[in-house]
């Protein structure tokens, strides 16, 4: 690999023990993949070290022992506890306070406290065309497809990165990497794609088939609206290609999609691929695609008694908070019903001074930050460690088809997919209401 000089005075240790370390493990894991060489990365999103993980606390609190320093603005991902709220979620106080170490360790080494798997909106958001690293899915797929950056899927190289600004120029950094692979027709009428859980139900269907690949996704006029102009709302669309990318990102592997129309990368579809070469054979997306979507991870009998709620994966925003406030103003959620809306505590913060939160608990529903069920004390191996019930939850209704795929693996219980206004009607009424 090729080093420019002041890459290899940090190797050869004039920058410190813990960056030549770092530059180290970044260059043999450039060199595994052919890398030519490094580039400088302008911002990190951190994984999250969590108390789940054995080890993982540990490990952190001695590497900023060391006097590990990030050079990027780096923020953080999900924890497996509300930091400022302990109590809000049942988590064991051993685990949380154990969780709470994170939190010294992170600020001495200059990372922000954000704990959230949606940081694009709290406002970091890399130049279109600028490498970074990241962690998260969710946010990997958003700020390459969306925003047009460039990261790969990180996982704990995203730490050598964030101390040295350097990542090996391969994989999605590359531009001859970004080209489509497989080109999808949605063939659905605007009306059924109205709300976040279709989106979420749609980004499944093609990830599924086109697992780690690129899809690029040919919409209709109206449904292209939906993503731009619909309503005027770009909260809007911000929601609904959060939700469709993180479901490319859980059914399949993809880190990548191009949408002509919406996403930045590809005009057309001809510029979504290599040489301007569209595939003969394009996937059709029907309506009974969705509802074969639907079928398949809804094992929860219209009518049945629910115990959990969730809403917040990723993380909701402020305007969906709002949205939720509006529609429990002056009503109560069943008192044996759990009801979580998950956001980031920053978000939290600007809800509590609008005044969204006092009405939500007033109904009984809690706004929790920094975590949220899948990657809560509620894993099944947690509850075991921690001798809590197995499973925690029985019955969960979410508007995230990510949330069912993992909940369904990672704590056991049975799972609905319902828009939002179904979930918050369930979650009043203690059972899963039946379509409007």
């Amino acid at each position: 690999m090729k080093l420019t000089d002041s890459e290899k005075r940090m190797r050869g240790g004039a920058e410190g023990k813990v960056v030549a370390e770092a530059m180290d493990y970044i260059i043999q894991f450039g060199e595994a993949f052919n890398a030519p060489r490094l580039v400088d990365i302008s911002y990190c999103h951190y994984p999250a070290e969590m108390g789940i993980y054995y080890g993982d606390i540990e490990d952190l609190v001695r590497y900023a022992k060391r006097g590990a320093k990030v050079r990027v603005p780096t923020t953080t991902s999900t924890l497996c506890a509300d930091l400022e709220k302990p109590s809000i979620t049942g988590i064991p106080a051993k685990l949380a306070r154990l969780q709470a170490e994170v939190e010294p360790a992170h600020r001495s080494m200059g990372i922000l406290e954000t704990y959230t798997c949606t940081p694009q909106l709290l406002g970091f958001v890399p130049p279109f065309g600028s490498y970074i690293a990241s962690v998260e899915s969710s946010a990997i797929i958003y700020f390459n497809s969306v925003l047009g950056a460039r990261t790969n899927r990180g996982g704990l190289f995203t730490r050598f990165s964030a101390v040295t600004g350097k990542y090996p120029l391969m994989g999605y950094l590359l531009p001859e990497n970004r080209y489509g692979t497989h080109l999808f027709k949605v063939m659905i009428p605007p009306e059924r794609l109205k709300t976040y859980d279709a989106w979420c139900a749609l980004g499944f269907i093609i990830g599924k088939i086109v697992g780690s690949d690129i899809p690029v996704i040919q919409l209709p006029k109206a449904n292209r609206q939906q993503l731009t102009t619909d309503n005027s709302s770009i909260l809007q669309r911000t929601d609904f290609l959060i939700g469709f990318g993180a479901a490319l990102a859980t059914s399949g592997s993809v880190t990548l999609f191009h949408i002509p129309g919406v996403t930045p990368e590809a005009r057309t579809v001809k510029e979504a691929f290599k040489d301007g070469k569209v595939p003969k054979d394009a996937y059709e997306i029907r309506e009974k695609d969705l509802d074969d979507v639907y079928n398949q991870v809804n094992n929860i009998e219209p009518g049945a008694e629910i115990d959990f709620v969730t809403l917040g994966c990723p993380h909701y925003n402020l305007a969906q908070i709002e949205y939720v406030a509006r529609k429990l103003a002056g009503r109560r959620v069943r008192k044996d019903v759990r009801f979580w809306i998950c956001t980031n505590r920053m978000t939290r913060k600007q809800a509590e001074y609008s005044g969204y939160i006092k009405t939500i608990e007033s109904a009984g529903a809690k706004v929790v930050a920094d975590t949220c069920p899948v990657e809560s004390h509620m894993r099944q191996s947690t509850c075991r460690e921690y001798g809590l019930k197995v499973p925690n939850v029985r019955n969960m209704v979410t508007d995230s088809v990510k949330m069912v795929r993992y909940v369904k693996d990672l704590i056991g219980c049975n799972t609905a997919l319902a828009d939002t206004d179904r979930c918050i009607e369930s979650a009043l009424k203690g059972r899963l209401v039946e379509h409007e």
